[in-house]
This record gives structure tokens, sequence and C-alpha cells, in this order.
């Protein structure tokens, strides 16, 4: 695997060149090259100001991300949905600045095109973590795992039966009234359809997402299951707050997806 690739695996992020204060560096004497991006979520997790800011807390920290072949964001909350990878080693101090940390004078860096436009430059670091420079800010970016993007809500108590009551010297006992069956649990989850990859997965999510406006407001369920023989599949899921909401949901996506909702899935 090529430097630019092993970057792309470990590490993500997104310079926001069109509200940067000053152009990134150009770099024509570097040869660039196609290269496959990381894939999976990035978050800000550091942000140090290169020139006075006004103040001490950077805007883009928390902030996620992603890089896929099919989509692209950046922690300003941009998007693009034809993304262009290119790499080369350069010095990291040219695309972040002051900031980059020392050690080899190159370093993996990837570019991010959205329409020709300059979209990102993310610089790799030794331990796996990506770096890039929006306006002042040399931001630092770690791939968020794979078990904080996957919240499954835990399941509702059921409720408790009240103790048997006793009138008096009266011997005969009064039952409780049969419990209610529960309604489901706000914010269960919807089955919606299976991939082959992670990444076939979010492409999957955008598409169904521009369908439903429910699902549109959401980050998408993603659940890797093992089916033996018929292989290792990726269950993607929506969230509903009740069953009319269920039903809502799997009427929006139409014909886009065969088995909706399967309890079988859940």
């Amino acid at each position: 695997m090529n430097p630019i690739a092993a970057l792309c695996a470990a590490s993500t992020v997104l310079a926001l060149a069109a509200c940067a204060s000053e152009p990134q560096p150009m770099m024509t004497a570097q040869v660039k090259r196609a290269v496959t991006p990381p894939g999976g979520q990035w978050e800000v997790t550091d942000a140090t100001a290169i020139e006075p800011a006004g103040t001490d807390t950077s805007p883009y920290l928390g902030q996620k991300m992603a890089l896929y072949e099919a989509s692209a964001g950046d922690p300003a909350g941009r998007s693009c949905a034809k993304p262009v990878y290119m790499g080369w080693e350069g010095s990291a101090a040219s695309v972040v600045g002051t900031a980059a940390p020392a050690g080899d004078a190159t370093s993996p860096v990837m570019e991010v095109t959205c329409d020709g436009q300059p979209f990102g430059t993310y610089v790799g670091l030794a331990d796996g973590s990506l770096m890039t420079r929006i306006n002042t800010w040399a931001l630092t970016l770690k791939r968020v795992s794979a078990e904080a993007m996957v919240k499954t809500p835990e399941p509702a108590p059921m409720p408790m039966a009240e103790p048997m009551k006793s009138d008096g010297p009266k011997t005969e006992k009064v039952m409780p009234e049969p419990a209610k069956a529960m309604e489901p649990n706000k914010g269960s989850i919807v089955y919606l359809a299976s991939y082959k990859t992670e990444k076939s997965a979010h492409s999957g999510w955008k598409v169904l997402a521009k369908k439903s406006p429910i699902l549109a407001k959401q980050q998408p369920v993603i659940t890797p299951v093992d089916l033996g023989k018929k292989g290792k599949w990726i269950r993607l899921y929506g969230l509903a707050a009740d069953e009319t909401e269920r039903g809502v949901i799997c009427k929006q996506l139409g014909k886009l997806v065969d088995e909706c909702g399967s309890r079988l899935r859940e």
C-alpha cells in the first residue's frame, strides 16, 4: 500500500479552502496520484490557533465528518457528492503551518477536490490521525470507533404489576389488571436494508435520507452481522418514535427497499 493509501486508511481531515484566510501553498513540484479515501467517520479532537483567533475555543472542536469514495464532508459542515482524492508526499508544515509536529521531513498528504475546486488537504500523522488547516486553526482529527458510531437503544423495562391488595378481613384477593402491551420504545430501530460493505451502507443511507425527511434528521445506525454460509453483511437501520412513524418511514421510502421494517432483522 502506498503512503497516501495508508494515510487514508487511518486518518481524515478536510481543510475548508473556501473559508481559509489565506490560500493553501501550491505544490506543483509534487507528482500527484489518485488515492483511495479512508472511509469511516472522523472527529476534530484538537485545535491549535496558528494566529490570533479572538477566542480560546475553536468552533471546529467536536465536529464530525466522513470521507468516502461517493461522498465527503469537512469540519465546517460542507458536503461533496463527487469528491476526487489525490495524494503525494510533502511537508506537513506546508499544509498546517507552524503547528505541524516535528518528525520526518515528508509526510503523506491527501488532497480532496469537489467539482474541480479545492475542498480539503490532509496530512497523515504517525499515530494514524490527520491534520488540516481551516482559517487560523490547525485541526487534528481521529477516526470514530465503530462502537461509538453504532448506538442501539437499550430496551425499556417491562412495567411492574401492582402487588395484590387485601380488602380488610376478607380473604378474597384482588388480582391486578393485566399489564397493557408495551408500545415500541421511542427511538426503536427500523430495519432498512443490508449491504456487503460499510462504505456502501453509508452511500445507501444518503439515497434513503433524500427520500425520507424523517431519516434526513438522523444519523445512520449500522450493525455488522455474520450469517454463516450467506456471508457477512452490514445492516442499515433508522429510528422511529412509534409504530405510526415506523410506517411513515417505510411509506416514504416506497420501492427503494424491499423489506423495510422487517422484524426478523431487528
